[in-house]
Formats: structure tokens, sequence, C-alpha cells
């Protein structure tokens, strides 16, 4: 699991929107989606997820409410 690996996931879901609605779409439950994902290549535990979204936001210079 990795913080790269939930960067790259960010970074499809905000340019890829047949693979977000997939994502949003596919999976009935949590334990799905995280095997959706997985099965996509990515790999990251909900903490490098958040760590991921706070390296973004500092990239982009996003304050997050």
């Amino acid at each position: 699991m990795s913080v790269e690996s939930a960067k790259a996931y960010i970074n499809r879901m905000r340019s890829d929107e047949a693979f977000k609605n997939l994502v949003n779409e596919g999976a009935e439950d949590e334990q799905a989606s995280w095997a959706l994902l997985k099965e996509h290549g990515f790999a990251f535990s909900m903490n490098e997820f958040r760590q991921a979204q706070d390296e973004i936001y500092a990239e982009h210079g996003i304050n997050p409410l």
C-alpha cells in the first residue's frame, strides 16, 4: 500500500470520467469498492488516502474546510 497509489487514484478520478463512474456506480458496498480499486492496480489504506489528499491540496494551494 502506498501514498503514491492513493495519489494516482485521486488523479485518475479527476481525469477519467468513465473510471469515476465505474467506481461511483460499480460497487455495492465498501468491501466491493476496495476490491474494484485493487483490480485496477490501486492499493492504499484510508490513512494513506488522507495523506495523499493533504499532499495534493498542498501542491495546488487548496485549504480544505
